[in-house]
């Protein structure tokens, strides 16, 4: 099966399950963390784990999502905000909601990284394995991992379809009318696609007797190593940490 993202590096792999983790206690910490510096500290010491553990490109698939959400933040509360206002780039912006436009853009910022770079570490075939070493139900684990493929491969097969009826002369510009001919051209070919290739995939874990009871063994067990023990007691703690000084404040 193919990758959810960019190549894992093939040195020493993380459990499958720890990057979630991971990315779970980043998000906790957005949200746990004091404005206004707390989320931008954070979005730093991401994505400089994430550049260091050998997935830039996370980074800049993130980066492009959230950055027409910081435009949006930094419109919305430097633009509208309250004085006092300070001058930048000739216009004046509200000193108040900048600081908070850069808070919560951090923390959208984080969780987005963190979140890419998690997806990009995982392989269907090392969840299904590290899912069946725990005792996992195989339908349920088949579930997640066609869940984690249904948008990217939606993506793939619509750009097919696009080219290709392009090639066949369809026009995908003009009138509203025109436009709508040619979304059904696109839509009726992609839906019928996906009915039968989810007929074919129903159809092969039925032969496989992935609904049927009882353990399954993993083809090629994955290790839970002290490092991945460790990384998560660590997020887990800085989590603990960071909500034990929020209840106390």
């Amino acid at each position: 099966m193919p990758p959810w993202g960019a190549r894992i590096p093939e040195a020493a792999p993380l459990h499958p399950f720890t990057p979630p983790a991971l990315a779970a206690a980043v998000a906790a910490l957005a949200i746990l963390l004091p404005m206004p510096w707390g989320p931008p500290a954070l979005l730093a010491g991401t994505v400089v784990v994430v550049v260091a553990g050998g997935l830039p490109a996370a980074v800049g698939r993130a980066l492009r999502v959230v950055f027409p959400l910081w435009i949006l933040l930094l419109v919305l509360h430097g633009g509208l905000g309250p004085a006092p206002r300070v001058a930048v780039g000739g216009l004046g912006l509200s000193r108040s909601g900048l600081l908070l436009a850069l808070g919560q853009g951090a923390r959208l910022g984080a969780i987005a990284v963190a979140g890419f770079a998690a997806a990009a570490t995982l392989r269907a075939s090392r969840v299904l394995d590290a899912w069946a070493a725990r005792g996992g139900t195989p339908h349920l684990g088949y579930l997640a991992v066609a869940t984690g493929f249904a948008v990217p491969r939606l993506l793939a097969r619509a750009r097919t379809i696009t080219e290709a009826q392009r090639a066949r002369g369809l026009r995908l510009r003009g009138s509203l009318a025109g436009r709508l001919r040619a979304l059904r051209a696109l839509a009726l070919p992609l839906v019928l696609g996906l009915l039968a290739e989810a007929d074919d995939r129903g159809l092969a874990l039925e032969t496989r007797a992935a609904a049927a009871p009882g353990p399954r063994t993993p083809l090629a067990p994955v290790p839970l190593t002290a490092r991945d023990r460790w990384l998560r007691l660590g997020a887990l703690a800085l989590v603990l940490a960071a909500l034990a000084w929020r209840v106390a404040r």
